[in-house]
Formats: structure tokens, C-alpha cells, sequence
């Protein structure tokens, strides 16, 4: 059995630094090979990361319009290819969520990245990304 190398995706630039570390702008987009989990970690303080996932592969209903703010501080036009992806909270060993209401969009042309607050009420902070077993019998 072979330990799991990181396949690194690239370099990310967060002009306005992301909620909570402003200070830090450069990052590096990493994914463990065969996971759906990828690793946004911090160039400049590489002790800060975070998990994230696309949302999408999880949530196939999940969709927003994205504000026109953000795509003009992202430089953001019809045909730019885009990647959208959403930090995982580890809460417990039972509970896991995804913050689904602040995706982190990336113009993949030019590597800008910002955490976007959606405007609308429709996702929340803490979804759950895996649905819980029913108690088996005791």
C-alpha cells in the first residue's frame, strides 16, 4: 500500500485576504490523490489552511448567481473559466459541514480567488456534508 501524495493544483492570489486572516494572500490549492478533499494553505504562514471541497460534487442542486462586486475584483467575464469551492468544518468526530453560504470562487485564467458572502438566504453555514446513519440496534 502506497502513502497518499498531494497533487498540487496551483497558486492562489486573495486580493482582500480571506475572512478572518486579511493579512495573507498567497496560497497553494493541493488535493490528495483520490480525494475529494482539497488543501488551501497559506504560502506565508503555511501553518494556516483550510479544507475545502466542491460543493457541487456534493451538493448537485446547490446554485447561486454570483453578485457582479465580486466578478469585477476577480476580473470575472462571460466565457472566464471558474472554480468554486467551499471550507469544511471538522466540528467532531461525528460532525462535519460545509459553509455554503461563502464559496470561494476562482478565476482559473488569471489565479484570483475571494471568498464570496452569497446575498441570498437559501444555503447556510453549517450544512452537514454527510447525512448521519440511522442508530442500528443495540
Amino acid at each position: 500500500m502506497s502513502a497518499s501524495q498531494k497533487v498540487e493544483l496551483g497558486k492562489l492570489f486573495f486580493e482582500d485576504g480571506i475572512p478572518g486572516f486579511s493579512h495573507l494572500q498567497f496560497f497553494q490549492l493541493m488535493q490528495e490523490e483520490e480525494s475529494p478533499l482539497f488543501h488551501v494553505q497559506s504560502i506565508e504562514e503555511p501553518g494556516v489552511g483550510f479544507w475545502v471541497v466542491d460543493p457541487f460534487a456534493f451538493f448537485p442542486d446547490y446554485t447561486f448567481t454570483l453578485p457582479e462586486a465580486p466578478k469585477e475584483a476577480l476580473r470575472i467575464s462571460e466565457d472566464t473559466p471558474m472554480a468554486f469551492f467551499s471550507i469544511v468544518t471538522i466540528r467532531n468526530a461525528e460532525q462535519v459541514t460545509v459553509n455554503l453560504k461563502a464559496p470561494i470562487v476562482i478565476n482559473l485564467s488569471n489565479r484570483m480567488a475571494k471568498q464570496v458572502i452569497l446575498p441570498e438566504d437559501t444555503y447556510p453555514i453549517r450544512q452537514p456534508l454527510f447525512t448521519q446513519p440511522a442508530a442500528g440496534p443495540k
